[in-house]
This record gives structure tokens, sequence and C-alpha cells, in this order.
């Protein structure tokens, strides 16, 4: 019994030891983070941009494939303050009325979040499918209604297209940093 005992204790400071070594550099890394966010605070978050601020507007001309246009649109900060876009724009097409016609477009590829200090401008491609290649009578639009990401004031830009009464035409990545160029950005 005496052996077992003794045993039993070697065991046990050894644990607490062990448990020590682990516990003491643990609460040391966990001070030190501390005490370095006390010393360098995390900046504030930084607001989405406002549809007061933004400017929606595309850069000619269109890359063209088969059966395919790409337009560059920009979306512009005009404000006074640094701010952020993230993900997708609603885009969507209007007939000479400024009723939507067919359906929004499609969203392509992973959401990237972009900031804008004032005057700097960020980019999508919108990307165009020949409707005929998709319906036999497709139906003039005038223009392309856009609601910047993560915005529900729309801006129209002019554009003609053509549309195809229920089915999209229209395939819109997420927005990305700076200004795109025609001929450049997508490839």
């Amino acid at each position: 019994m005496n052996l077992t005992a003794r045993l039993s204790r070697r065991l046990a400071a050894g644990v607490g030891l062990a448990s020590a070594a682990i516990l003491l550099p643990t609460a040391a890394l966990a001070s030190s983070a501390t005490a370095v966010s006390a010393a360098h605070p995390s900046h504030p978050a930084i607001a989405g941009c406002v549809a007061a601020n933004t400017r929606v507007w595309y850069g000619l001309p269109a890359d063209h494939s088969t059966g395919h246009a790409y337009y560059e649109f920009q979306l512009s900060n005009i404000g006074r303050s640094t701010c952020t876009l993230y993900g997708y724009p609603g885009v969507s097409q209007l007939n000479s009325a400024g009723h939507e016609i067919g359906l929004p477009a499609s969203h392509y590829g992973s959401r990237v979040s972009v900031t804008l200090a004032p005057g700097a401008t960020a980019h999508v491609v919108l990307v165009v499918v020949d409707a005929s290649l998709l319906c036999s009578n497709p139906i003039p639009a005038t223009q392309i209604r856009v609601y910047p990401p993560g915005q529900f004031h729309s801006q129209s830009v002019p554009l003609a297209t053509q549309v195809c009464l229920g089915k999209s035409v229209l395939q819109v990545d997420s927005v990305q940093p700076r200004a795109g160029i025609p001929d450049y950005s997508i490839r």
C-alpha cells in the first residue's frame, strides 16, 4: 500500500506540473493579447455606402464574344467619407416606360467586400446574353436598373438591350476593387 500511495502522489504531482506548464504560457498569451488590444484599439467598422453617395455608370465599349456582351459597370463613392460595398448588385432591364421586363440578373463568382475612399470607384461585370439565342421574340429594353450592393434605392442607366419574357439574359459578378477597364478586366 505504501508503494501505491507514493506512486499516486507522484502521478498527481506530475499531472499538476504538466497542467501548470500548459496553462502558464496560455495565460501569458491571453494577458499579452489583452494588453495589445488595449494599446491598439481595433478600428471601427466602416459603414456601407449609401445611395446618396454612390453613382452608377458604365464604360464603353462593351467587350463581345459569341452571343454575349460584357459591360463594366462602375460604382463610384461621391461622398466625403470612406464606405464599403459587399456582394452583388441587383440588376434588371426596364422598358421605355420604366417597367421591369424579364427576370433580374443571376449572380456568379464569390462575394467580395470593397472599401471605397471618397472619389474611389469599384466595378462589376454585367454579362448580357444575346436574347435571340434564348427566345424567338425578344423585347427591347432601354435601360438597366442597378441596386448597388446593400442599397435599396436604384439607379437607371440608359443601355439598349433585348430581353426574353420569363427568362434572364443578364449575369452579374460581385463588386470588385478599382474601376473596370473594357477589354481588360474580364480577362
